[in-house]
């Protein structure tokens, strides 16, 4: 058999495997359009009518529709093979539809892999997809083996494949089953997509064989690639902060190419925290946050589009990790074209806000404002943002070649005693002062200013004064307290600042 003819055979494998066959249906009967939960999944009110759609009959109580395989499946496939995609809560046909009968044997083995791919991570819950791909690849390695295990010696060879290629992979494989065999309902999903026979007796198909070739060499690149995903349009995102009654939650709006550092900020101001804390972010199964705290994902190098297409569950925003104050975010659509209103902004928000940094006996709340809210955002919007990104750069350059904080703070007073053209005027809790120059201090690994006037003589915390914006020294002071894990009063580079890449030569 030639190479075509192989193609042909196993793309005839692939429209007719029922989980496709089935996806195609759902792309169609969605018609214009379905409501669905926040996770993608069809609501449990279209369950009954999906399931006649399909001839399948269904169980007297369906909490979800992702209780029933033979339906959720095929919609898992259909998304993550494009023919269907979700737009505004809402599932709608998407355009790998339209070709669909005119499809190629190329283009349907395409079609297949990715919603196949898709169907494998959603069974295990894996939001970045390796795992569940790992985990099919397994288990159609032990079917292809030869001689290939049967009955019920296939269900314990898969498992044990599994185990050994690592615990934390076998609890994946594992959890979410309840009772049932976590391998049994693994070749029921490879039946579902022709890779394997039907009972009793379980073979791997051509279609299976192919599939495992292309899971080892593609991998996660079959869920389609992240970072390409789109940035275009507003994203309405809803931030609900935990464990907290009455609820506490804001909506906001924030354009798709924001980082998930300007969305820190952007919560910060909408929950009134004062920002003297540690905060990371979880997407999947990443940590991102202040690379400058050790954390392995740069929370200034993702923007939403590509956070919210690594995940379908909420991402998660933890701030201060001693408190654990966490806050659940949820995409909830996009606006397409973005608003004429300038981004970010709050549009909506229910309950106070806890004081941070209070005991439980004096516990304080702070009112929802959504005009304050909105001042204080624009300040963002209005090239603060840029600035921000700057004053980031510049603190890279003061820390290059320095690692532990006292070098770090050598680093910063060397840069700071060059740049900046002492005495200058600065206030101290609101009082007009002079500053003669910079020392460090040892003990507590911080900047000291010598200061001079009425109110503050000798030496002073140099993050505690304020200075004119737009002025050398309050640039580098902002970056000074940035780089303490602290907010700035005001980040307003000078007139002339060209940053401090001359530092590097």
């Amino acid at each position: 058999m030639g190479s075509d003819d192989l193609v042909d055979d196993l793309a005839g494998s692939a429209r007719e495997c029922p989980a496709l066959r089935d996806a195609v249906v759902l792309a169609s009967w969605v018609d214009t359009g379905r409501a669905v939960t926040a996770k993608g999944v069809l609501r449990r009110a279209d369950v009954p009518a999906a399931g006649r759609a399909l001839g399948i009959e269904l169980p007297e109580r369906v909490r979800s529709a992702a209780d029933v395989p033979a339906l959720h499946w095929p919609w898992t496939a259909a998304l993550g093979a494009g023919l269907l995609s979700i737009d505004g809560g809402r599932a709608v046909p998407a355009s790998a539809l339209t070709g669909w009968r005119s499809a190629n044997a190329d283009e349907v083995l395409d079609l297949w892999t990715r919603g196949f791919a898709a169907a494998l991570t959603g069974l295990f819950d894996d939001d970045e997809g390796s795992e569940g791909l790992e985990i099919g690849r397994l288990a159609l390695t032990v079917l292809a083996s030869d001689p290939a295990p049967t009955r019920a010696e296939l269900a314990t060879a898969i498992s044990h494949a599994i185990l050994d290629a690592g615990y934390e992979l076998y609890r994946t494989f594992a959890r979410g089953f309840g009772v049932r065999d976590p391998a049994e309902v693994t070749l029921e999903l490879l039946a579902a997509f022709g890779t394997v026979t039907g009972t009793p007796g379980r073979r791997i198909t051509p279609l299976g064989r192919w599939a495992l070739s292309v899971i080892g060499t593609r991998g996660v690149a079959l869920l389609g690639s992240s970072d390409d995903a789109e940035e275009d349009g507003t994203y309405q995102l809803k931030i609900a902060l935990q464990h907290v009654r009455p609820a506490c939650w804001r909506r906001v709006l924030m354009s798709a190419s924001a980082t998930l550092g300007e969305l820190h900020e952007v919560i910060q101001v909408a929950f009134a925290w004062d920002d003297d804390h540690l905060h990371g972010f979880t997407v999947g199964r990443r940590r991102y946050g202040d690379p400058y705290f050790d954390f392995e994902y740069d929370e200034h190098e993702i923007t939403l589009a590509t956070a919210f297409a690594r995940t379908r569950k909420p991402i998660t925003y933890t701030y201060d990790f001693g408190d654990d104050w966490r806050h659940e975010i949820t995409l909830e659509k996009v606006v397409e074209p973005a608003p004429a209103a300038t981004d970010p902004i709050c549009v909506d928000g229910r309950g106070d806000a806890p004081v941070e940094d209070c005991g439980d006996d004096e516990a304080a709340w702070i009112a929802f404002d959504k005009v304050g809210i909105n001042t204080h955002l624009a300040r963002l919007g209005g090239g603060g943002q840029e600035a921000q990104a700057r004053l980031r750069d510049d603190i890279e350059v003061i820390l290059t070649d320095a690692y532990g904080e006292a070098e770090q703070m050598t680093a910063f007073q060397t840069v700071l005693d060059e740049e900046i053209d002492f005495p200058v005027p600065a206030t101290l809790l609101g009082n007009p002062v002079v500053v003669t120059g910079l020392v460090e201090d040892d003990a507590t690994l911080e900047l000291r200013a010598r200061c001079k006037g009425k109110h503050a003589k000798g030496l002073v915390s140099f993050a505690d004064l304020e200075f004119r914006p737009g002025t050398v020294e309050s640039w580098l002071h902002a970056a000074y307290v940035t780089y303490l894990g602290r907010s700035p009063s005001g980040v307003t580079p000078p007139s002339t600042w060209d940053g401090l890449t001359r530092w590097l030569s």
